[in-house]
Parts: structure tokens; C-alpha cells; sequence
């Protein structure tokens, strides 16, 4: 029988007031997993915004009637909270499900008048509007488990300090994913995972995309690559693409396409560039035995001069059905894993640490695990260990029966 993530979670808090728990204590040698996104940009300027934030409820939902996302102070009920943040954890807001304010300030540059800055929250469960110096910026709602980017240049201060505001709603809601009260996720509400500046050229890789296809026979991957570039600039943009592939591990180069495909994209604009098919010769395949991984760089150039480039890591592997049988790179095989209930640890919740995730992950390495299934879209720091480590992924959604999208209002 399944627990609720609440009462599973209130289980393990008492477990560890009386001592049961001794083995969730983190280890000393504990190894931060990176999280940058699983597209890396380069030629991008990351700040991290983790750490300390102001944080209230606010049962009644009068915050934004009342102007909390306008007022440049603070009046009473503001605590200090350290994002990736839920209020669930803790035993007086456990049950607490509505809406909640988060606030920091940050100093932006004055050299960024001159470039694109933009904030990117790797998850809001599950509704997210935000402002910039009392002014409205974006909205993310209804997906919890989805990171998102918004641009925060129109209402930047460059030059000085800038006053970022959150409200967060994980009230439950008919019209999204989980449904209702009746769900297998967690509703942790909160600024759940990690959040950061993004400064880079007004023209820019957002992200790149790859499907590697082995062709088993032949000893070859056939690559497709979309690149997705946003051109801010009031005038039009003359691109050449340019891309590179490196193993991983020995940084050596394999493949290198100068001026791959020319782009124009129109002023204020976002397009995504597919590159010409390209070929790898006898591309060591990605197992989970020996998982092999490559990194692909994407630069744009204009008149021969770099702009932004952006980098992803990849593998080369086959995963087939055939019959009752699993084949990875055509041989079949037998994958014997465990479930990881994300969030279940009392101290954390959904708001769990680089060493957590690090710490749950290299337990089932050492199990000799292969796969694991989980529920609702992962982590980008979890996807990043388990391709590095070699395990394969199952996810569960919660699409049950005829009912899940009756009456559902799409918005």
C-alpha cells in the first residue's frame, strides 16, 4: 500500500525526533551534484539566486489587492527563508494549501543595460506570477514541475538594486495535473527548486536539443540538432552556426562543423534552427555498465565574430521492445531497479539539496540499480546524475482512467 507524501513525510519526522532515522543524516563526503541547466550556456553570465529570501502567507489572498509586490518595505509577518524553500516541511503550515509571497533583492550591473537579463526558476509548485520593481514580468501556473524563464530587462534597474516578488499558489485546482485532492504527487508548495540570473547578448541560444539514432549495423549515430535562438534586438540578426562534439570525459574532439547553416532571424524574434544530419563515425555507445557521454557545443557568429554559444551533453544508445524483451543497443537485458518517492525526507520535502539528491542516487548505484521509477518530471540535477552514472529512468504520470481531463478547461 502507497503512503501519502503528508503522511509518509509526518512518519519519518517523528521517526527522526525519536532516533529511528539516524541514517538520513548526510555523509561528510557528501559531493554536490552540478546544477547548471542540462543546456549550459556559455558566454552567459549565471547568477545564482538561492539562499536568503523573505517569505509570508497569505490565507486571506489579499496580498496582491493590497500591494505587497509594490511596497519598497516590509511590513509585519515577513520571515527570513532559504530558497529551494517549502512551507510543508514545517508542522504549523504542513496542511497549508493557498498562496504565499517570496521576495529578494539583487544588484544588477550597469553594464547589463546593454544585454538581455532574465530569471529562471527550475520549479514553482505549482503557480508562479513575479514583478520586477512593482511591475508585472510573467506568470507560470499550473505546472509545478516544469522549469520556466522571464524576462526581466523591461523593468531592470541596471546599475542598481532590484526588488524580485513572488506569489506562489499550490492551491488544489480541477484544471491542471495533479487533479483535485486526488493524486499520487506531493503538493509542496514553495520555490522548490533552484533559481538564477541569466545575463547574456540581446541575441542568444536559449537551448539545444539532440537525438542521437545508432545505427547498429553500420557502427554509426545519425545526430538531429535544433537549436533555439531568440533574437531581442530591434533589427534583424545574420547568424552562422557552428557546432562541435567532444567526448565528455577526455575532451577530445570527434566532430567539428564551422559555419554548419546560415540564419536571419527578425527582429524581436524566436526561431528554431535545425542543423543539416550529420554522422558520427563508431560512436561509443552510452550503457548503463559504461555510460558514455558526449557534449555538443552550439556557437552563433555574426560577420565571424562569436555571440552566445550553449552546450548539452548526450548519449548514443538504442532501447527497444521486441516480444517480452528489452534490448539496449540490441542486446537484451534485464533492468532491476528500485522507486525513489522524491521529497520524502522531513527536513526537505520537494525543496531538496544538490547533497540529498547526490546522497539518494549514489544509494542506488551501489545497489547495483539500473533503473528507477518516479513520478512527475525530474529534477535537471537528477537527470544529469543519472546519465552520468548509468541509470535509466521510468516515469509515471497521473493519467488514470476516462475521468483525468473531463471538464477540464484549458487555459
Amino acid at each position: 500500500n502507497r503512503m501519502a507524501p503528508k503522511s509518509r513525510r509526518r512518519f519519518l519526522r517523528e521517526a527522526a525526533t525519536s532516533g529511528l532515522t539516524a541514517t538520513l543524516a548526510l555523509p561528510a563526503s557528501a559531493k554536490l551534484v552540478p546544477h547548471e541547466s542540462r543546456s549550459v550556456n556559455t558566454g552567459t553570465h549565471a547568477v545564482p539566486l538561492n539562499g536568503e529570501w523573505v517569505f509570508k502567507l497569505d490565507p486571506q489572498g489579499i496580498g496582491e489587492s493590497e500591494g505587497w509586490h509594490r511596497r519598497q518595505t516590509l511590513d509585519e509577518g515577513w520571515t527570513e527563508v532559504l530558497v529551494p524553500h517549502t512551507w510543508q516541511i514545517f508542522p504549523d503550515t504542513a496542511e497549508y494549501h493557498g498562496i504565499a509571497w517570496y521576495r529578494r533583492d539583487f544588484y544588477a550591473g550597469q553594464a547589463w543595460s546593454e544585454q538581455r537579463t532574465r530569471v529562471e526558476f527550475e520549479a514553482v509548485y505549482h503557480s508562479a506570477t513575479v514583478w520586477l520593481n512593482g511591475k508585472p514580468i510573467g506568470k507560470h501556473l499550473r505546472k509545478g514541475y516544469t522549469s520556466f524563464t522571464l524576462d526581466l530587462s523591461p523593468a531592470l534597474k541596471a546599475g542598481g538594486t532590484n526588488t524580485l516578488v513572488v506569489k506562489v499558489d499550490n492551491s488544489f485546482d480541477e484544471n491542471m495535473l495533479p487533479r483535485g485532492r486526488s493524486f499520487d504527487w506531493t503538493s509542496d508548495g514553495g520555490i522548490t527548486r533552484p533559481v538564477r540570473l541569466l545575463v547574456t547578448p540581446g541575441t542568444f541560444i536559449d537551448r539545444v536539443d539532440v537525438d542521437a539514432q545508432p545505427d547498429l549495423a553500420s557502427a554509426l549515430a545519425h545526430l538531429d540538432v535544433r537549436v533555439a535562438v531568440r533574437n531581442t534586438a530591434k533589427e534583424t540578426a545574420q547568424l552562422g552556426v557552428t557546432y562541435r562534439i567532444f567526448e565528455e570525459q577526455s575532451e577530445e574532439l570527434v566532430l567539428e562543423k564551422k559555419n554548419a547553416v546560415q540564419a536571419s532571424l527578425s527582429p524581436e524574434s524566436q526561431e528554431t534552427i535545425s542543423l543539416p544530419g550529420f554522422t558520427m563515425e563508431r560512436p561509443h555507445l552510452w550503457h548503463f555498465d559504461h555510460p558514455h557521454l558526449y557534449r555538443l557545443e552550439v556557437e552563433i557568429e555574426r560577420d565571424g565574430e562569436p555571440v552566445h554559444s550553449c552546450s548539452t551533453i548526450f548519449g548514443v544508445r538504442k532501447i527497444e521492445v521486441k516480444g517480452s524483451g528489452i534490448y539496449l543497443n540490441g542486446e537484451r537485458v534485464w533492468l532491476m531497479g528500485v522507486e525513489r518517492m522524491a521529497g520524502s525526507n522531513p527536513h526537505y520535502g520537494m525543496a531538496e539539496p544538490a547533497e540529498w539528491i547526490e546522497h539518494d542516487h549514489r544509494d542506488l548505484s551501489e545497489l547495483n540499480c539500473m533503473l528507477t521509477r518516479v513520478h512527475w518530471q525530474q529534477d535537471k540535477r537528477v537527470l544529469d546524475y543519472c546519465d552520468r552514472q548509468g541509470l535509466l529512468i521510468q516515469e509515471e504520470v497521473p493519467t488514470w482512467g476516462p475521468d483525468t481531463f473531463k471538464g477540464m478547461v484549458n487555459e
